[in-house]
């Protein structure tokens, strides 16, 4: 049994870690209660934490079923995107830097069985004209992120956006929706009581002032995720890192 397989698989999946680097940080955040490990490949900026298509593929290859593999990257060619999914065996991808409806097309074709999630970010009123254009067929999710002025970074910023307009996508919106933007252990709980997206997705919010991965911030958030969405605590216990 599968993602890809299974229709009784709920999507998307309720909480997602991203910028996953190695294999015992994706078990630790399987056993803490994430289902969906995003790995960030394809960037403009290079490799991320060290993470190659190889390092993922073993990773990848090395999960449970239960856990759902994402490639997030700004790749914007159809057959670049097919090329890196089927390599790293990811079973969704996030176009996080934008694409074509053509070009979401010819994957969607190439890639029927593969879950595709656009990227809106929601810095004004005009993401609701930009996340009105996501639906079926072409896309399977939205994910919503922030934008950091200073820099013109889209995602991974850390910062929060306006979780009233987050609040009209999911309202509006004919395919699920993920909230990412900022979330934290401390913030998630209230955000999915506002927002009421069906996900949620954390990055540099589980870090360490240092940019270090916080395993404790990961199954927190795991933990408050979980329980604002009304699920049971996973029964997984993660162990310390080594």
């Amino acid at each position: 049994m599968s993602w890809t397989d299974d229709a009784n698989f709920s999507w998307p999946p309720r909480v997602q870690v991203a910028g996953v680097s190695s294999l015992a940080e994706a078990m630790f955040c399987r056993a803490a209660g994430v289902d969906a490990l995003g790995f960030t490949l394809g960037l403009p900026e290079g490799i991320h934490d060290g993470l190659t298509p190889e390092k993922t593929r073993r990773i990848i290859g090395r999960l449970p079923q239960d856990v759902l593999p994402v490639l997030i990257t700004y790749l914007d060619d159809a057959i670049e995107a097919r090329r890196l999914t089927v390599r790293i065996g990811a079973a969704a991808i996030q176009f996080h830097g934008g694409i074509k409806d053509e070009q979401a097309g010819i994957f969607r074709a190439m890639c029927p069985g593969i879950r595709t999630i656009g990227r809106v970010t929601v810095s004004g009123p005009q993401a609701l004209d930009e996340a009105a254009r996501f639906r079926l067929p072409l896309w399977d999710a939205i994910i919503l992120d922030s934008l950091d002025p200073s820099t013109g970074r889209k995602g991974a910023t850390g910062h929060v956006h306006d979780w009233s307009l987050s609040r009209q996508i999911v309202e509006a919106s004919p395919i699920p929706v993920i909230l990412a933007g900022g979330l934290n252990p401390e913030n998630v709980t209230r955000a999915i009581r506002e927002v009421r997206p069906h996900g949620v997705d954390a990055h540099t919010g589980l870090e360490e002032a240092d940019g270090a991965r916080s395993l404790d911030k990961i199954q927190a958030f795991a933990l408050a995720a979980r329980a604002a969405f009304g699920l049971p605590a996973h029964p997984g216990s993660p162990c310390p890192l080594t």
